[in-house]
């Protein structure tokens, strides 16, 4: 994980979504529990993907973001990693892939998010937010 900084080249944003000291994460028909986040449209900056992405998927209209830094998986694929509140919510219209947004206390166990190896309780844990699970094994940084 680079901190505080961005990257040349991105694939993707993710924006980890907070109610007050309360993350907000959406459930993906398919995957499980995950924060908003997706793949840029054309001419969009990252502030602006990670905003789409929250409306898209969670109902949630972000005050300002904060660039956390970004994490390269083994593969090349590049992310980078926001944080915002969250200002509202609207009800979701069922036409994108996710069936509902929450606010946990804690990240749900590894079973019910979409990527089951620690990497959201690391993302938290790095940008110095709670929510991070009290026992969970050594995180695999990216």
């Amino acid at each position: 994980m680079f901190l505080g900084s961005l990257p040349e080249y991105h694939d993707s944003v993710v924006c980890l979504t907070y109610r007050g000291e309360r993350p907000l994460l959406v459930r993906h028909r398919r995957r499980g529990w995950e924060f908003p986040g997706g793949h840029g449209e054309a001419g969009e900056s990252p502030w602006q993907t990670a905003r789409r992405e929250a409306l898209e998927e969670a109902g949630a209209r972000l005050s300002e973001q904060s660039l956390v830094g970004y994490y390269v998986l083994s593969g090349g694929h590049v992310t980078i990693v926001t944080h915002a509140q969250v200002e509202a919510l609207a009800p979701l219209t069922g036409e994108f892939e996710t069936v509902e947004a929450r606010v946990f206390d804690r990240l749900p166990g590894d079973d019910e998010l979409s990527w089951a190896d620690g990497l959201y309780a690391h993302l938290i844990r790095a940008a110095g937010l709670p929510g991070a699970p009290d026992q969970a094994p050594g995180p695999r940084p990216p």
